[in-house]
């Protein structure tokens, strides 16, 4: 077993000893079992789940994923059970992200209407795949 916390801002969003882990990250999903390798990556939206069921997950956004052999401690912006996520707004912040990429001014603008356009899709794709 291995304990996996995930914690945002607002607190511990998730603490509990399970078998495996599946994390989104920005090389891929990774999975972890107990016992895994030192690794630090960031962590991307999606969905992480737990025994290889992912209707037991949670789905996250941005942040650092920090993997030891006894621990895995998910830094996220937000963290939401699925049945929590609010896909109106997810659609809305979509729309938006899309409207405000096409009209940018900057990079710098249009670096960061694309993080909240995959985050908005991610948590969009998380409840269609779950439905």
């Amino acid at each position: 077993m291995i304990r996996v916390e995930i914690v945002t801002p607002k607190g511990l969003a998730f603490s509990k000893e399970v078998e495996s882990v599946n994390i989104p990250t920005v090389e891929g999903e990774i999975g972890v079992l107990e016992n895994h390798m030192y690794l630090m990556t960031l962590l991307k939206p999606g969905l992480v789940y737990f025994n290889g069921n992912e209707r037991e997950g949670m789905a996250v956004t941005w942040g650092v994923v920090d993997v030891t052999p006894e621990k895995v401690l998910i830094l996220a912006e937000e963290a939401y059970e699925v049945g929590e996520i609010d896909v109106g707004k997810a659609k809305k912040e979509f729309e938006e992200a899309v409207r405000k990429i096409a009209t940018a001014q900057t990079m710098e603008d249009i670096r960061e209407w694309e993080k909240v356009k995959e985050k908005a899709q991610a948590l969009m794709d998380i409840v269609e795949r779950l439905r």
